[in-house]
Order: C-alpha cells, then sequence, then structure tokens
C-alpha cells in the first residue's frame, strides 16, 4: 500500500491517515477508522517525501525531488497546482496558524517558508544558512519540522543529532537539552498540547517523548528489530485525535500505530508552569499529564472521491513612500546616442576592473573602486571625485543612493553584509547579511533592498523598514538552472514601479522579469525570447521611462536598448572588444543620468565611459492609458489635495507621466508638487506668478505654467525654482498643452482663441491656431474655450465651453469637426464643458462643468462616469463645477473640482479587455442588503421576465418576452430604452461581446441565435438550435454557447468558422443523472480555463464539465459533498476568484460560495413578494460594483441587491 522505504505521513484533525508512496509517485489516503484504503491522490509526482494536511482539508506534497516544488491539492481536488518552488525535496512539510508553509530541505541544510494567504510566491530561509555546520545559526541535514502557536520552529538537525529551536523570527536556533536521553540522528519532532516534545530517534529506531520529568523512551523501546514491539529506521509520527501515535516505519515498510494505554492527569497534584530553559522540556501552559503508549504495534494498511473547490488568494501591496531614486529619462522610438565616448574616469582613479556605477537623481555620480576598496563620488559638473568612502569595505561590486542621499555598498565579498552610509555621515552600519558580493544592489519603492548573489543564484531582498536581519528569496532557487523559476549566476537588477523585478541572468543569457509577488519568470529578451535579440552573458539591466529596456550585454562588449519598434544596438555596435572610445571590453554597470546620458563600467579598459544622448523624441507628453470597453473607477473618490494645499477655486491640476502631479494654487501664485505615492506635497515652486489657471509638465521635468495675468507663460526648467518667459499670449490660459514635436498651446479663453509657440527657438509671439479671436459658434469659430490636447497626429481637440461642444480641428485645419455636444446626435449633451483629454484609444474624456459630472467615451459611446446625477455637492460621488482632468499612467483620474476646492483622484476600478461583463472580487464575507429595490416591474419587463446581462460598463440588458423586445439601461439611468428587432419570439436570454455585438436566442420559433451588430439594426443568424437557449454565453476563444434546456444538452459554436451548426459541448440529450447526462439545464458559465457549468435544474445539481470532455462532475447539490441542498437551480456565475453564485430558483434565494464553502446570501426567508423576497427566480448578473441584479420571474420584476459590505479583514470591529 505504502511502497518501499515510505518515508512521509501526516494524520488530520478528522483522523484520516495519509502517507507517501514514493515506489508508485502517490499520497495514500485512509479515512477516520478505516483499514482499506480510501483514496489516492496521483499526478505530477515524483518521489514524494512528505505531507500535510491543513484543518480545511487542502493537502500540501512535496514534490522537489525532480519537480522542485510543493504541490497542492485543494479539499477534495482532483488536480493540483504549484504552492511553493524548492531547490530540493522537502523532508518535512509544515503549516503554521498564519497560514506560512515551511519545508525542511535536508540537502540544502535549512528550513524556508512562504505565506499561503497571498500570490507572493517568494519563499524566505527561516532557519539554517544553507551550509552543513553545527553552529547555533547552523543545520546539517535537517528533517522534520514543527511549528507551535507563537510560531516558534523545532528542527529534527539529524546530521547534528540533536532537536533545535528557532524563537519566532530569529536565526539562533537553541538546542533542547534531553539529560539522558542521547539523540541518534532524530528524523521527526512534534509538540503535545502542553508543549511536550516527542521524537522520533531514527538511528536508535524508537520514539521518545518528554514531560514534566523530562525525556524518556515511549515505544520501540528494545531496539531494532520488526517485531510489533519494534521499530527499524523509523522516519516521521503523529498523533491522532485519540492521542495514538502513527509511526512511518520505514525499513519495514509499514505503518504502525501504537494505541494509548492511559491519560490520567493528577488534578491534585499541585504543579506550576516553569520558565523556559535548555534542560528538559519546554515552555509548559497548562497543567501537567502523563501518557503511556502500548509497546506493541498495530499495522494500518480505491475509491477516488473528488469535487472541485477553487482557491482563494488575496493580494496587496505597501502603499509606495518614494519614488525610486534612479533617473529613467523618457526616450523617443528613435533616440540616439554619440557613438564616441568620453572616459568619465581611468584606471588612475577607479583602479583596475571597476564594476558598479550608479548616477542619482541629482546627477551625483557613484563608482566602486574594487581595487582600492572604496567607494567614489563625483557631485554633478565635478571633473575630480569630490568624496571617498574606504572603512571597513572589501572588494566592492554595487552600489546604490537613495533619493535622502543615503548610501549603500556592497560589502559581501568577504564580509558577508550590505553597509549602509546615512547622507553625508562617516560611520556605516550593516543593513543585511548576504552569502556572497552583490553583484548589483536596488531599492524599491517600498524601501526593499534587493542584492543580485551571483555566487548563490539568486536575488534576496530585505525590506528597510524594520531591525530584522531575515531576508528572503525574490527570484531564483539556490540551485543553478534554466528553467522559469532558476537563475545562473544572475547580475544586474531593477524593480520598476509597480514591484515587477527585472534580472540580467548571465549564465543563462537572458533578462528575465518576475511579476510582483511571483517566483516564475518570463524570458523578456534573449535567444529564448522570440522577436527580441539574443544575448551573451548580459550583466544589467534598466528601465527608461516609458517602460522600455536597457541591457549592457557584457560578452558581446555592446549597450542593447528597445523601444515600441523593438531592439537595437546603440553603444559599441560592430566594433567588438576594444580599447578606443567607440568600443567596449566587458563592459559590466551602467546608470542614466537625469538627461539620458548614458555611464558604463568598461571593466576591461579599467574605465567609466559616458555616452551623450544626441536626439531624443516623445510618443507621448502626456498620460494615456489604454483602457478597456468595459472600463469601471471607484465613483466614490479620495480628495487628494483640499484648499489647504490646492487653494481655492482650484483649476489647475496635472499628472506626469512620471505620475508626479502638479497643482496650480491660485491664492498663493505657486506650484504645488507631489511626487508619486506622497500624501503630502513634496515641492513648492514660486515665482512671478500671477493667478496661474494651468500647467503643464514635460517628459523631460520641465513646468509650463500659465502667468495670463503678466500676458504669457513662464517655464520652470527641471529641478529649478526659476522661471523664464517662453510665450505671450493674448490672455490667461485657462488651459496648457506641450505636443510631442515640443510646441506649447494655450488656450486664451477670453480671446477665443487658441495660440500656440514652438519651444525650439527663441522667438516668444504666439500664432493662431484655432478661433479668430470674436466668440461665435461656426465651425471657424469658438467662444470661451477652455481645455484643448493634441494628439499624436497633431489634431488638436478643444472643450468650447460656451458653445456646449467638444471641437476637433486636423492638423493645419481652421475648420473644426464637432465631436460632442447637442449638434451630434449620437453623442451627449453638454453643458458648458471645460476639461478633456484622450485615452491611448483615442476616446474622449471631458469634464461637463455645468453638469457637475465627467463624461467618457468608448466604441460603446458615451457614457457617464461621475456624478452622474447633475447635482453638484461636496460628497466622495459628487462634484461642483469640475475643472481639469488628467490621467495618471494607472488609468487613475484626478478631477480639479473646482467650487469645493479640492483635487479627486477616482479609482480605477477594473479594466479587462477579455470579458464583456462584470465579474467583481469579494471577499470571504461579503454580505448584501437584504431588502431589494426593484430596478424594473412587470410595466417594464412584461410577464415572467427570464434572462439578464450586464456588460462591462453597466448597461443592463432584459428581454421582455411578451412584447419581443430588448430593453436597455445605461449606468445610472432609471428609464430603459425599447430596442425592436425582426421575426424575434420569445427570447429567453442574450449576451453581448467584446465588440458591442448583442447575441439574441430566437429558438423558440425560428431554430436560431441571431447577431445584432452592435449600433445597427443588421441581424445575422450565428448558430441553428432546436429549441429555445435559455443560457447563452460566449467564451474568450470566441465560442458561443447555447443551454437546450428541452433538449437536456448544451452546445457550442465557433464563431466565424463559415458554419451555423454547433457540437455538443455537455449531455447526450436523454435526460438523466449520469455524469454525461443533463436534466433541463439552464444557466451556463464558461471560466477563462474553458471549464463550463451549468445549472442542472431537475437534477438539482451545478456540474463542472473541464474542457474537452463531456462527463461532467458534481460540484454542488445532488451527488456532491457539499453542505448546501439545490432546488431547480436556474443561474449561475462566478465571481473574480472562481467562487460561485447560484440561483436556487426553487428555494427562492441565491447562494454563494467561499473559502468557507457555501451560504444563502439574498432570499433567505423563503419565497414571497416582499423586498427581501423572491418567486422563482431565474436568472442574475452582476453591475462592476458588486451590486446583485435578479429576474424575478414570478414577481414579474428585476430585483438589485445593494452590496453592503465587501471587507476582507478576518477581524470585524465592533
Amino acid at each position: 500500500m505504502v511502497g518501499s522505504a515510505p518515508a512521509g505521513m501526516y494524520v488530520d484533525r478528522n483522523n484520516s491517515v495519509y502517507a507517501t508512496d514514493r515506489t508508485n509517485n502517490r499520497i495514500q489516503v485512509w479515512l477516520n477508522g478505516s483499514t482499506t484504503l480510501t483514496g489516492t491522490l496521483s499526478g505530477g509526482l515524483y518521489f514524494p517525501y512528505s505531507v500535510f494536511v491543513t484543518d480545511n482539508g487542502d493537502v500540501y506534497v512535496d514534490n522537489g525531488y525532480t519537480n522542485y516544488r510543493v504541490d497542492k491539492w485543494g479539499w477534495n481536488s482532483t488536480s493540483s497546482v504549484p504552492a511553493m518552488y524548492v531547490c530540493a525535496q522537502c523532508n518535512g512539510l509544515f503549516v503554521d496558524l498564519n497560514n506560512m508553509l515551511y519545508c525542511s530541505m535536508n540537502t540544502y541544510h535549512q528550513v524556508v517558508s512562504k505565506s499561503l494567504d497571498t500570490r507572493l510566491n517568494v519563499w524566505r530561509t527561516v532557519a539554517g544558512t544553507g551550509k552543513a555546520n553545527s553552529t547555533s545559526v547552523t543545520l546539517n541535514g535537517p528533517w522534520g519540522i514543527f511549528v507551535d502557536s507563537n510560531l516558534n520552529i523545532y528542527v529534527a538537525d539529524y546530521g547534528n543529532s540533536r532537536i533545535q529551536r528557532f524563537s519566532s523570527g530569529q536565526s539562533n536556533g537553541t538546542t533542547i537539552v534531553t539529560g539522558a536521553i542521547v539523540l541518534y540522528l532524530p528524523t521527526s519532532v512534534i509538540l503535545d498540547a502542553d508543549g511536550y516534545l516527542f521524537i522520533v530517534d531514527n538511528g536508535n529506531s524508537r520514539i521518545i517523548g518528554s514531560g514534566s520529568y523530562g525525556f524518556r523512551c515511549i515505544a520501540a523501546c528494545s531496539g531494532i528489530g520488526s517485531s510489533s514491539s519494534q521499530l527499524y529506521y523509523p522516519i516521521a509520527l503523529y498523533f491522532d485525535s485519540y492521542g495514538n501515535i502513527f509511526v512511518i516505519d520505514q525499513i519495514n515498510t509499514r505503518i504502525q500505530k501504537f494505541l494509548l494505554l492511559s491519560n490520567i492527569c493528577n488534578t491534585t497534584t499541585a504543579t506550576t508552569t516553569p520558565a523556559a530553559t535548555n534542560t528538559t522540556s519546554v515552555t509548559q501552559t497548562t497543567t501537567v499529564s502523563t501518557s503511556v503508549s502500548y509497546s506493541n504495534g498495530k499495522v494500518i494498511t480505491e475509491n477516488e472521491y473528488l469535487i472541485y473547490s477553487p482557491s482563494l488568494w488575496f493580494t496587496g501591496r505597501n502603499p509606495m513612500n518614494l519614488p525610486i531614486s534612479v533617473n529613467q529619462p523618457i526616450f523617443g522610438a528613435y533616440a540616439a546616442w554619440d557613438n564616441v565616448g568620453i572616459t568619465f574616469a581611468n584606471s588612475s582613479t577607479v583602479g583596475t576592473s571597476p564594476y558598479g556605477v550608479f548616477v542619482d537623481t541629482n546627477n551625483t555620480v557613484y563608482v566602486a573602486n574594487k581595487a582600492s576598496n572604496q567607494i567614489q563620488v563625483w557631485l554633478s559638473g565635478s571633473s575630480m571625485p569630490t568624496r571617498k568612502i574606504t572603512t571597513g569595505i572589501t572588494s566592492p561590486y554595487s552600489i546604490f543612493a537613495t533619493i535622502t542621499g543615503d548610501i549603500y555598498v556592497d560589502n559581501g565579498y568577504t564580509n558577508n553584509r550590505v553597509d549602509k552610509w546615512a547622507s553625508y555621515g562617516n560611520i556605516s552600519s550593516s543593513v543585511m547579511q548576504v552569502q556572497g558580493a552583490c553583484y548589483d544592489l536596488f531599492i524599491d519603492a517600498n524601501n526593499t533592498l534587493y542584492c543580485s548573489l551571483y555566487t548563490q543564484h539568486q536575488v534576496a531582498i530585505k525590506s528597510l523598514n524594520g531591525n530584522s536581519s531575515m531576508w528572503i528569496v525574490a527570484a531564483g532557487t539556490e540551485c543553478n538552472g534554466s528553467t522559469s523559476n532558476s537563475l545562473n549566476n544572475p547580475r544586474g537588477i531593477f524593480v520598476d514601479t509597480n514591484l515587477n523585478l527585472y534580472v540580467a541572468d548571465c549564465g543563462n543569457d537572458r533578462v528575465q522579469l518576475f511579476l510582483s509577488g511571483q517566483v516564475t519568470a518570463t524570458t523578456v529578451a534573449g535567444s529564448t525570447a522570440i522577436g527580441t535579440i539574443s544575448l551573451d552573458c548580459p550583466s544589467d539591466v534598466a528601465l527608461d521611462g516609458g517602460g522600455y529596456l536597457f541591457i549592457v550585454d557584457s560578452n558581446n562588449n555592446r549597450i542593447i536598448g528597445s523601444g515600441p519598434n523593438g531592439f537595437r544596438c546603440i553603444i559599441g555596435c560592430g566594433t567588438g572588444n576594444g580599447s578606443t572610445s567607440t568600443q567596449l571590453s566587458s563592459p559590466s554597470t551602467f546608470s542614466f543620468d537625469s538627461y539620458g546620458n548614458i555611464f558604463i563600467t568598461d571593466q576591461g579598459n579599467s574605465r567609466v565611459q559616458k555616452f551623450l544622448i544626441t536626439s531624443t523624441s516623445y510618443d507621448v507628453t502626456t498620460n494615456q492609458p489604454n483602457l478597456c470597453p468595459s472600463t469601471t473607477w471607484y465613483t466614490n473618490a479620495i480628495t487628494f489635495a483640499n484648499s489647504t494645499t490646492a487653494g481655492s477655486n482650484v483649476y489647475g491640476v496635472f499628472v506626469s507621466i512620471n505620475n508626479t502631479v502638479y497643482v496650480a494654487n491660485q491664492q498663493t501664485n505657486k506650484v504645488v508638487v507631489w511626487y508619486e505615492g506622497s500624501i503630502n506635497p513634496d515641492k513648492i515652486i514660486s515665482g512671478s506668478l500671477s493667478t496661474p489657471n494651468d500647467l503643464f509638465a514635460t517628459p523631460l521635468g520641465d513646468i509650463y505654467v500659465d502667468n495670463g495675468g503678466n500676458g504669457r507663460v513662464d517655464k520652470f526648467a527641471f529641478n529649478s525654482n526659476l522661471s523664464t518667459f517662453v510665450m505671450s499670449v493674448p490672455a490667461g490660459c485657462y488651459n496648457i498643452f506641450v505636443d510631442i514635436s515640443n510646441t506649447l498651446y494655450c488656450s486664451a479663453s477670453s480671446s477665443n482663441q487658441v495660440v500656440k509657440k514652438w519651444l525650439n527657438d527663441n522667438v516668444l509671439t504666439s500664432t493662431i491656431v484655432a478661433g479668430n479671436g470674436t466668440a461665435g459658434s461656426t465651425a471657424t469659430m469658438l467662444n470661451f474655450p477652455i481645455g484643448i490636447f493634441v494628439d499624436a497626429k497633431f489634431n488638436l481637440y478643444v472643450a468650447d465651453s460656451t458653445n456646449c461642444r467638444i471641437q476637433m480641428f486636423p492638423i493645419g485645419q481652421f475648420t473644426a469637426i464637432t465631436l460632442a455636444g447637442a449638434s451630434v446626435p449620437g453623442t451627449i449633451t453638454l453643458l458648458n464643458p471645460s476639461g478633456i483629454t484622450l485615452d491611448g484609444n483615442g476616446y474622449l474624456f471631458i469634464a461637463d462643468c455645468y453638469n457637475h459630472r465627467i463624461i467618457g467615451s468608448g466604441p460603446y459611446g458615451f457614457r457617464c462616469l461621475f456624478g452622474c446625477t447633475t447635482i453638484s455637492g461636496s460628497a466622495p460621488s459628487q462634484l461642483y463645477y469640475p475643472a481639469t482632468l488628467r490621467f495618471d499612467s494607472y488609468g487613475n483620474l484626478f478631477v480639479a473640482d473646482r467650487f469645493n476646492y479640492r483635487v479627486q483622484k477616482f479609482i480605477l476600478a477594473s479594466n479587462s479587455c477579455s470579458l464583456s461583463y462584470d465579474q467583481p472580487t469579494f471577499c470571504y464575507n461579503a454580505l448584501w442588503y437584504s431588502n431589494a429595490s426593484t430596478f424594473a416591474s412587470s410595466s417594464t419587463t412584461g410577464t415572467a421576465p427570464y434572462g439578464i446581462f450586464i456588460n462591462g460598463i453597466n448597461t443592463l440588458y432584459v428581454p421582455n418576452r411578451v412584447s419581443n423586445t430588448i430593453l436597455t439601461w445605461p449606468q445610472w439611468s432609471n428609464t430603459s430604452t425599447t430596442n425592436s428587432y425582426s421575426n424575434l419570439s420569445n427570447p429567453y436570454s442574450l449576451f453581448m461581446s467584446m465588440t458591442g455585438d448583442i447575441y439574441i436566442d430566437n429558438g423558440y420559433l425560428y431554430g436560431r441565435v441571431d447577431k445584432y451588430i452592435f449600433s445597427t439594426s443588421n441581424r445575422v443568424t450565428v448558430m441553428n438550435v432546436n429549441g429555445s437557449c435559455y443560457g447563452l454565453f460566449i467564451d474568450i476563444n470566441n465560442n458561443l454557447y447555447c443551454s437546450i434546456k428541452n433538449l437536456h444538452q448544451v452546445v457550442k459554436l465557433l464563431l466565424n468558422n463559415g458554419t451555423n451548426i454547433p457540437t455538443i459541448a455537455a449531455g447526450n440529450g436523454s435526460a438523466g443523472s449520469l455524469s454525461n447526462m443533463l436534466n433541463f439545464p439552464q444557466g451556463i458559465y464558461v471560466d477563462s480555463n474553458l471549464n463550463l457549468y451549468i445549472a442542472d435544474c431537475a437534477n438539482n445539481r451545478i456540474q463542472f464539465v473541464q474542457t474537452g470532455q463531456l462527463d461532467g462532475v458534481t460540484i454542488v447539490g445532488n451527488g456532491s459533498s457539499a453542505t448546501i441542498i439545490l432546488n431547480y437551480p436556474t443561474g449561475i456565475v462566478l465571481d473574480a476568484n472562481g467562487y460561485l453564485f447560484i440561483v436556487d430558483s426553487y428555494n427562492h434565494r441565491i447562494v454563494a460560495s467561499s473559502y468557507y464553502g457555501f451560504r444563502c446570501i439574498v432570499g433567505c426567508l423563503g419565497g414571497g413578494s416582499s423586498a427581501s423576497q423572491l418567486s422563482f427566480p431565474q436568472s442574475m448578473a452582476f453591475d462592476s460594483y458588486g451590486n446583485i441584479y435578479v429576474t424575478d420571474r414570478n414577481n414579474s420584476r428585476v430585483q438589485q441587491f445593494t452590496l453592503q459590505t465587501n471587507n476582507c479583514s478576518k477581524f470585524v470591529c465592533v
């Protein structure tokens, strides 16, 4: 049953026994009380060594022998997913009460851990250094592990014949003193409820226990053997809930069970709780007890029970505290550098073979001089070093300087640490212990320090916000390799503002991208990344401000850059290894200054070279995020700045492409600046300004500010507090824009025109580009223009405020095209629009000022985003004469809320381009208000409504089966639009595609599914069916599914493949309850893995059909182990975490699943017509805010249940 030489086992809280069968690569399971095998877990395992089962039934199995990971089987799941990547097999596994997974890597002499509550798939070393030894910080072949409720770790330190206890968060272990008991090669350790230790003393083939009187042998005390009272090199032990002991008896190839003989506690004897000591036991917290086991063991010696249970993950990231302190200039697609380098420093200054160079945001240059064991510093503009750091450094490889001036230096070559010199300080402190030289250092936006460990084949990280010396592994497995989770002599590293890690994986000739929290990487450059470039030992990597890669291709003696047109060589191209000013020799690292010049440590030539940028251009000068048709934002804004900082009647706000926020304070005549992530202003710029209306910051950091009170626009050069006069204007500029050709535009509102000036000459006068200076409403005239925007094709967009329209002037034209406003049918009515911007797809976003709202557009037309009641106010969801609006790079929207004296930030809620419907993320304890509001009554929906669909922009659709029409409600609207379609009969369901096309069931009379092309009445038959489709769905691969209730099957068709004939997806056409049969199926859903979920009504169950299969698995209802009973389920939806929401029709309710199982969420008091009741509901849909809409059939209405709370905290304050 357990194969030869079994190694691992576990007994869970239900007394089920799990054992590793290494011979057959599987886990064997015996349920409580069973002496015959009741289950097997297999698939993808090789030589599993250990197993652990959590209280919720998840099974974690070592799969590290050749697959280098730990796998997880979710409760009663058929398949596994990787839970943790490791270097070698885990001889011991454990999951603590904080849901941390621990692995004891015997051959790597350490214990590592990883959190299971987040997608942060990195592990850290919690015990051992990776080198075999017997000191307090080292281990030698560790085996079994146990973590107590105080998070102290107990390790069976096999090779050192001892048990080590590591207090929570400590790297120094304490040896548990076992008195007269001498251990020999212990392999397992466990604690009882009183904190007493029980040990498998493998080398002595016995079990050791402890108590108030010290340690003693409790089982197999007669020596090695195969009788029932003996063991032969036992490996692991576990208790069941009765106190019986189960032991893996390895050489005897069996599992032994030692029954508890007595467990009598002496309640009359006074006892005390001793302090923690290193003598005979660990700290006690309860009355002592004595247990005796039978010395004769009992040998315990294939039916699969399976159910689907999705995993629940929580993701999060600490808010950014500071911008990263590296220069990230923005380069155009054709940026070029002088091919002749300037020698910034030669060997007489930087020594032989210099390695690390760093240029901070003040353009101070730092070089690591390995030969002289020092760091040399040049202030901006200096030709000679202005400072040298020498104390205690040996062969420094790398250096990093923060925005605050602190300097971090690699000192790992012999001293195994990273040192920090505080700003302008002369004394260093150790901030991180490492196991070798850091070939690169980096500090991210969360103040986390990264070290690239070349010889350890990994990248280690440590937060600088605490005092712990512990570090964790962010990338690599300490085993050199070329898989997606391993590295081979990594060198340069870079971390972007999203905390994604880029690694120059030198030995594998590639650059790896580890997305934030992931330990498996994507190759983004190198011969294995198709369409990139071949590399030979890349040694450094950086990103420019546009997110494009730049790489030191060391063995090819060149620098590589990338851009929108792909990769290209930019320095050292075609010249080969050499020492001339156009050549490099084994370059190691590089760094940009703020202007885009490149500094390179030319290691083979023992010099630092500087290559000047000769040309640059920009694809965009302001943020234009790529937004999907269904993008939504949270309607309650965050107040980013109030009147204290922004002043009253705030008008001008700008967000740069680096996400720096600028506000023109008209009261103080100053510019207030917040760097990305800052809550309080970082900088205030003063100048000779007079009531500045607006401002614009270019990608280079230059700021252009309206100074219309003085008849001009002023420029503050990057990092300068002094302004210069750059353009004369006829009136104040209510809006300013700088296009990609470096042309400055001013919306001279009171002059009814827009003027411009090219900034690359010294001319101060402006020229008219739109409007003739006279107020009017013709195509060549403007009336108090305010917002302006210039796209990449130099088309000018103008918010023509008093004319209540948006005008577009094509390049070189003075006659405009009206894009939005009352005069353009099919757009939207505006009232004095003031602000305008475009997203990355060219769609308009408008501050509709006098309607106190923000308008957006997309492929489905115009819609209101915020302030949609058109009533002014100061609530988080309201605006009061909004003026300007700007995106940040993430798609969040900043609005100058003028009469509320504040700047509001609307956070992006969803931006999925793969789904045409809403799929919110819910916490396990999400609640909805029990009383619904009636969204639509029978006078609108007709009797017995069935289908419902809500698209990504919250437009709601309901088929009216009485009038054979489709009813439509745009977001925020209470009034429906009736859409009539020819030859439509009794439509049950509909579905909208990503392109806005509507698919409608028309099977009742006409035997087909029809498609109506977006914004037209053009009908196309796309699928022939033999009955009504009670459910329609289009998956991510463009397959259309139809649930034909009366034929007991689901069919599907790949759209646009030249045929209308579907194929069977589930059901054999006959009513039945077998796995390949259905009985009146209705609602259907297809997930992103193309798995099909079916509300199998008359079978009272939900069927799960994996992609490519015809047999289903019952996951809820009759035939499943789920604890909820269904009665004719008719609808099914999944949330973003993969949890089920079911319309339980004949129980008149909606039920939902979560990490903790199923529960009723609305309609939980039985059928009826009150606001809290439903009567035979049929279908449901979410809007983007998590509200639930239900077709309440027998009440002939559509009900809306509003989301009440969605707080993922496990603890709720009351």
